[in-house]
């Protein structure tokens, strides 16, 4: 019981930091290259992501300079594998864990 609450309380960590940096990467496009923005079409809601995973949002967003949004963008990819990661290794530990009892 104690090592589910464990592994849920840092699978809910993981995923928080993720939206979390995810949200401030979207916001500061929006506000530190409204020209970008408007180009991939003035995003809202749940069209966000997938304006920035489409390959012209993805092409745009490459030609980014601004240091700030690079950091961010670099930090958002960190948190999504690290989230990606902490999920694939509890997976794999338990199909080893039950395979062997």
């Amino acid at each position: 019981m104690l090592i589910s609450i464990v592994l849920i309380s840092i699978w809910a960590l993981l995923m928080f930091r993720s939206g979390v940096a995810e949200y401030k990467y979207y916001q500061s496009v929006k506000t530190l290259e409204p020209e970008i923005w408007e180009k991939l079409g003035s995003p809202k809601f749940l069209k966000i992501p997938l304006v920035f995973i489409s390959p012209k949002g993805s092409k745009l967003l490459r030609g980014i300079s601004n240091n700030a949004i690079c950091e961010l963008a670099h930090r958002h990819r960190q948190a999504g594998i690290q989230f990606l990661s902490y999920v694939v290794l509890v997976l794999v530990v338990s199909i080893v864990y039950f395979k062997v009892a």
